[in-house]
């Protein structure tokens, strides 16, 4: 079944239309996405995005981001992607919405992304063993200081979404 998400207007409003994923990236459809960094001794976890990805594959990303399905909470789905991804579980109190932005981007293929996006911090402690990848969303993860994170950024090793979310620096040593 294809997975269905809520329309949003693009300051993050709520709309009443329901609509496909894929329709609201074949068009342009402002929709939502939570993103989580985890920030564990003053290091940001990292993952890269797995090569089998349509969008942006092997490109480095935020600790874990995802749709934010018909049913849930902007917390939800961050809290429903950090486990599903990564393997890592988060409680409601951890997370620390830092920002909010709009990204719209359009592709070569012709489709294009529209997503406000929920940006949340958890500071927690992680052992890099712990961490249980989705085969089919990720091919690795690291941890890494503001030092590697800007090396990656600079060297453009980063997803495009990544620009947005200058505020995480202020976490990381």
């Amino acid at each position: 079944m294809e997975e269905k998400v809520l329309e949003l207007k693009e300051n993050g409003d709520l709309t009443d239309n329901i609509i496909s994923k894929s329709d609201a990236h074949k068009n342009g459809i402002c929709h939502g996405i939570s993103a989580v960094a985890l920030i564990s001794n003053g290091k940001l976890l990292i993952q890269k995005r797995s090569l089998r990805k349509r969008g942006e594959p092997g490109k480095w990303d935020l600790s874990s981001a995802g749709h934010i399905d018909l049913d849930e909470t902007p917390i939800d789905a961050a809290i429903r992607e950090a486990y599903e991804e990564i393997g890592i579980l988060i409680d409601k109190s951890e997370l620390e919405l830092i920002d909010t932005f709009l990204m719209k981007k359009k592709f070569s293929n012709g489709d294009s992304i529209n997503h406000f996006t929920y940006l949340y911090v958890v500071k927690k402690n992680i052992d890099l063993n712990s961490v249980i990848m989705q085969e089919t969303e990720v091919d690795e993860v690291k941890f890494v200081d503001k030092k590697e994170y800007m090396k990656l950024f600079d060297n453009d090793c980063m997803v495009e979404g990544i620009k947005y979310c200058g505020r995480v620096l202020d976490y990381i040593d």
